[in-house]
């Protein structure tokens, strides 16, 4: 396995400063990251947490799908991001009342020319063990430059700058991610579906939405389509099926899979306008938890 470069250099900075969702979240490189154990870390502010004081999931999938993907970015050498296939998080713990940022250890598990595996582990900085994810990253059509993967999108249209021999990063302009738009009940609603359009603010260094914005907006819906307060979300399985243009409106559908008395199983899908399902989350929890 290639060796992994640390993740608190400039260059990473840098990438974070001009990315809306990284932004708009607060993710930064952890003072305590160094070349052997890579961090990043995220404030947990009441913005992110729920009224049980459990996180919105798009902050841990953020710290997974984002700082993963920097690691198989520096390590491979890319000039632009690597699609994510699927992200799979485990809701470990509930951040202590006092708990300020949300750190991630960071590990490549796998790289070769088509995949490129990670391990996060997260805890919040009072020491307690809040989530765990692995996601997985094809280097397999690896845009050429930022935003390479968009076509037509709002995107490329903001300044990708229209060349593949062009490195601008089209992101530099664009307004921070707000992560109020992830909490459940400030969902737009169609009878029982969520609509969601992602807009230029959930933009990634590929020029399409976020994984983690997807991520957080199939777990809102699923807190919807629950409704009810007591059932606390443990797992989610995240499959990304087709790249999603920020410029699409997209239905949000939700069914039960499993309803028992403590345990349920909702299936999420993220369809596009030709109903074409993008994005596909599993999530899995208990009920009468606090």
């Amino acid at each position: 396995m290639p060796t992994t470069s640390s993740t608190s250099g400039p260059s990473t900075r840098e990438r974070m400063r001009r990315a809306p969702v990284e932004t708009g979240l607060g993710m930064v490189p952890d003072p305590a990251s160094t070349a052997e154990r890579i961090r990043l870390r995220a404030p947990i502010t009441d913005g992110v947490r729920t009224d049980g004081g459990r996180l919105l999931p798009v902050l841990p999938a953020l710290l997974a799908d984002s700082g993963i993907g920097d690691l198989v970015f520096s390590t491979a050498k890319l000039v632009a991001g690597a699609p994510t296939v699927d992200l799979r998080l485990d809701l470990t713990g509930v951040p202590a009342p006092g708990a300020r940022w949300l750190t991630a250890d960071l590990t490549l598990l796998h790289l070769d020319d088509e995949i490129g595996i990670g391990r996060a582990e997260m805890y919040d900085d009072t020491g307690v063990p809040v989530a765990h994810a692995v996601v997985t990253m094809a280097l397999t059509g690896v845009p050429d430059r930022p935003g390479g993967l968009a076509s037509g999108g709002a995107a490329v249209d903001a300044g990708s700058g229209g060349g593949p021999d062009d490195d601008t990063d089209f992101r530099s302009e664009l307004p921070p991610f707000d992560p109020a738009r992830l909490v459940p009940d400030n969902l737009e609603s169609d009878g029982d579906d969520a609509l969601f359009t992602p807009g230029p603010s959930t933009v990634n260094l590929n020029g399409t939405t976020h994984g983690a914005v997807l991520t957080g907006i199939g777990a809102a819906a699923q807190a919807r389509h629950l409704a009810d307060p007591t059932a606390r979300p443990l797992a989610l399985t995240v499959d990304f099926l087709r790249p999603v243009q920020v410029d699409a409106p997209l239905r949000v559908r939700t069914e039960t899979v499993r309803d028992g008395r403590r345990f349920w199983t909702l299936r999420t899908e993220l369809l596009l306008p030709d109903g074409r399902p993008a994005v596909r989350v599993t999530g899995g929890g208990i009920r009468g938890a606090a």
